[in-house]
């Protein structure tokens, strides 16, 4: 992972305010953190997830809203819950430690698309 994007993640996190932020503006941070976990570029991601690059690069910028069929792509791909997809947790913790720690690893999911 590039240490670059990590920072510029967590200086964008640290402004956020989950609990008055826009679900879809949310999700987008979500999303931003999986494919910084994934260690994986944009189009490989989208690949693994079964979304149009284009359609994943405006759900990030938050030009795009998402719909329950896309969140179980989502979830179907990454192997997890739809309630492990929209906990923020990991992210109020980052926002409450303010510090530079590392994201978990979940290449394992995306052994496949390397």
């Amino acid at each position: 992972m590039k240490t670059i994007e990590y920072a510029h993640f967590l200086d964008k996190i640290i402004n956020i305010d989950f609990n008055r932020v826009p679900l879809s503006d949310a999700f987008a941070v979500k999303l931003e953190y999986l494919l910084l976990c994934s260690n994986l570029s944009l189009l490989n991601f989208s690949i693994a997830v079964n979304l149009n690059y284009s359609y994943l690069n405006d759900l990030l910028r938050g030009k795009k809203h998402i719909t329950l069929n896309k969140i179980d792509c989502i979830c179907k791909a990454l192997n997890i819950s739809v309630s492990e997809l929209l906990d923020f947790t990991p992210l109020i913790t980052m926002q409450e430690e303010k510090c530079f720690i590392k994201f978990p690893s979940i290449e394992n999911i995306f052994i496949n698309y390397y």
